[in-house]
């Protein structure tokens, strides 16, 4: 059975946000070029270009993927934890998974450098990261009422706590052992 033009279309931009999302990851912003992506996922740069309207384009598409589907893995296990020490241990376990997560943290701020301070991309790109604060600090908030910062401050902050840049090539301290630190240090004021 043929695909219909739309689920050929939707094949085709998932082979390429999985192709993006593997050479951001691995090689950075600069490195990655509109025919690198289009090369890994088997197709033309031209197929690029008519799913994304430029390299920008595809790269917010993975940073909001690749962002929403870590946060919805960290606020599924706030949502299940049993308790306020629970929450914590969940958010320290996501620290540690994102800092072994590559050089993502740096392909973010390597993004930001090349865009400029005015550029549309780099707009959307504090859209992106300011919902995903927003959403994990009014969960973390609901959880643990003590916490009382305003909830797109304290997502910032668990955030880049768990997204550090250094924390991608140190062992010592861990993202998680900050978290915690953080955490426990923020809750025993209340």
């Amino acid at each position: 059975m043929r695909c219909t033009r739309e689920e050929s279309r939707a094949i085709t931009r998932e082979r390429l946000l999985a192709s993006a999302t593997l050479l951001f990851g691995r090689d950075g912003y600069a490195a990655t070029s509109v025919e690198r992506i289009a090369e890994a996922a088997g197709y033309s740069k031209g197929a690029v270009y008519s799913n994304f309207p430029s390299k920008e384009a595809i790269f917010l598409a993975v940073l909001d993927r690749q962002g929403q589907d870590s946060l919805d893995r960290v606020i599924a296990a706030i949502e299940a934890a049993a308790d306020e020490g629970a929450v914590r241990d969940a958010l320290v376990a996501w620290a540690d998974d994102r800092s072994d997560s590559g050089i993502w943290s740096l392909t973010i701020l390597e993004h930001a450098r090349l865009a400029g301070p005015e550029a549309c991309s780099l707009k959307r790109q504090r859209e992106i990261l300011e919902g995903h604060w927003l959403q994990l600090g009014e969960r973390v908030r609901q959880r643990i009422p003590r916490i009382t910062a305003e909830p797109l401050t304290l997502g910032a902050l668990l955030h880049e706590i768990a997204y550090a840049p250094a924390m991608t090539f140190v062992e010592r301290p861990t993202a998680g052992a900050l978290m915690r630190l953080m955490l426990e240090a923020w809750i025993a004021q209340r």
